[in-house]
Parts: C-alpha cells; sequence; structure tokens
C-alpha cells in the first residue's frame, strides 16, 4: 500500500509492469478493508486508489459503504457515479449487483484521457427507516420503510408498553465527493458546488489537506447551511475532528498529518433538523403523547487526501 502510494500511475507501471501493477492495486483496495476510523452514521462515499493520475492511466474508484472509513456492507440499492472532467465532460455510471467487487467493494475504473481536474460525485438512496420506542426511555428497534406505509397493526407487539410510539421515520439520501488531479489540474474547481440536496464544499485549496487549518461550507438545497456539525476523520485513526457551521455555512477543521500520506473522509448529516424534517403525530400507543420526527435524512461525505 505505501509503495503503491508513494508512485504514479505510470511511475509505477513503467518500474513493475502493468499486471503486477494492477495486482497491487487489488492489494491496496483490500488493505483499505482493514484501515477504517468509526464515523457516526452510515453513508456512501469513493475513495480513489490514488490522488493522482497521469494521461493513459486508469483510475480506481472503490465504494465504501457503511459507518466508517472502510466498507462494512455492499450499498443498497442503485448507486449513481459521475466523473465531471475539468472541461465539462461527464461519465455517468450506475453500480448495482452486477458490478466488479473486492469484498464489500464495488470498483469503477475510468481511462484518464484528458488533463485537468476530475471531481467524482456519488449519490445512494438507502432506502427508508423507521425507529419505534416500544418500550420507552430507550429500548426500540427499526422496522424497514416510511411510517405512513408501515402497516402497525400487522406489527406483533407483545411486549411494548403502552406509550410505545414512533421516534423517528426517513428515508435516507447519502451523497459523496471526491477528487483525482490530472496534469494541468485546475484545483479551484473544487471549490465549487456540484449542485448535491446537502453538499460539503472545500473552501482550502485541496492539495493544503494535512497542513493544519481547513475550511469547508456546507450547502443544502444550494444555500448555506448553519449549526451542522462536521466530522473529519484520518483513515486509520479513531480521532474525531469536529465544527459547526456558522451563519454562512463554514467551518473550520484541523486537518493536521506527519504522514507522508494520509486520507480523510469529512461526513455533515442533517439528522432530525426541524429545518429539514416534521414534527408530526403518527401511530403510538393509548399512553403515549410523543410526535415522531419525519422527513428526508441527506448525509454528505467529502474525501481528501495529501496526493493530490
Amino acid at each position: 500500500m505505501e509503495f503503491v502510494a508513494k508512485l504514479k500511475y505510470s511511475e509505477a507501471l513503467n518500474q513493475i509492469g502493468v499486471q503486477y501493477m494492477r495486482r497491487l492495486l487489488l492489494i491496496a483496495v483490500l488493505l483499505m478493508l482493514f484501515s477504517s476510523a468509526a464515523v457516526d452514521a452510515h453513508q456512501i462515499f469513493v475513495r480513489p486508489i490514488s490522488g493522482f493520475a497521469n494521461l493513459g492511466d486508469t483510475a480506481m474508484l472503490p465504494v465504501a459503504a457503511g459507518h466508517n472509513t472502510s466498507s462494512t456492507e455492499m450499498p443498497e440499492g442503485l448507486t449513481n457515479l459521475t466523473v465531471i472532467r475539468q472541461d465539462g465532460g461527464v461519465i455517468d455510471h450506475i453500480l448495482n449487483e452486477k458490478s466488479d467487487t473486492m469484498g464489500n467493494w464495488p470498483i469503477f475504473s475510468f481511462d484518464v484521457e484528458h488533463p485537468g481536474l476530475y471531481v467524482i460525485t456519488s449519490y445512494n438512496g438507502g432506502g427508508a427507516w423507521t425507529h419505534i420506542i416500544t418500550n420507552p426511555p430507550a429500548i426500540g428497534y427499526w422496522e424497514a420503510g416510511i411510517v405512513d406505509e408501515i402497516d402497525f397493526d400487522a406489527i406483533n407487539k407483545t411486549g411494548w408498553a403502552k406509550d410505545w410510539y414512533v421516534e423517528r421515520s426517513y428515508p435516507l439520501h447519502t451523497y459523496g465527493k471526491s477528487f483525482i488531479a490530472g496534469p494541468e489540474s485546475d484545483y479551484s474547481i473544487a471549490s465549487k458546488p456540484v449542485g448535491q440536496i446537502l453538499e460539503i464544499i472545500p473552501l482550502t485549496n485541496i492539495t493544503e489537506v494535512g497542513n493544519g487549518d481547513f475550511e469547508f461550507q456546507v450547502l443544502y438545497q444550494g444555500q448555506p447551511f448553519s449549526d451542522l456539525e462536521l466530522i473529519a476523520q484520518k483513515v486509520g485513526d479513531d480521532t474525531k475532528i469536529r465544527g459547526t457551521t456558522d451563519a454562512e455555512g463554514k467551518a473550520m477543521l484541523n486537518l493536521s498529518s506527519t504522514d507522508e500520506l494520509s486520507e480523510w473522509v469529512v461526513v455533515a448529516d442533517t439528522l432530525m433538523d426541524t429545518r429539514v424534517v416534521e414534527v408530526r403525530d403518527a401511530p403510538r400507543g393509548e399512553a403515549s403523547n410523543e410526535k415522531s420526527y419525519v422527513g428526508p435524512v441527506y448525509r454528505a461525505t467529502v474525501v481528501l487526501r495529501t496526493d493530490f
């Protein structure tokens, strides 16, 4: 992994040959399965094998799904990947059950045929989930589906308290963004929005990651989103770097690292923010007066590396 990380794609190909390089890249993917740092929520994101590629290289994009910086499960349903070239060209791809995989990592690759910065975006609709508190204050379980689609009369409520209630119910939408730098990259492109409903924008030049304070902006439906927590973690390190967005949706995180190569996963989550969801009546036990949080949850991730 370290050897592959130190070489650009083309340099490695010249030194060790195409077939052996492919084997090393696959080994690198396997090693990433064991390089994880916990974050708080399930998300989908892309962790490129390298942050830099030369013309003629093949860029490999392992796609992670889970609650950490590794991939603990296969993505549910379809994952839409879009590769946006610096000249505006677009490659669209849909990951499904027929996609190439290694362990829990679906893998997409594309040929680097144009110079410039490549922006990789992902979207996955992670289904709908409802959390029912069966025995307040805290005992409960998750039911698949949105609350309005669940037949509560058909659920076996043996052992439930009379004050059971639906705590929250939401369809899940996860967005991801990462980058690969080709020759003649315009890094300012990384600081421009791509139009995700919840989006994390690196405002500091992405080549500065690992050098200390790094500024981000969070947009919700294209507008700055205040009072939202950002959590950053370096792959292989459980330490959480936290910040909260200000009135302009901006937050500064200290992404310092002395490692020769480091990779950071930065996550934002709307959770049960009442600017996004509503608080309303839902099915509940006869002794309960609790209301429920119902509405969409949006999670966004941006992956940054020190080898752009």
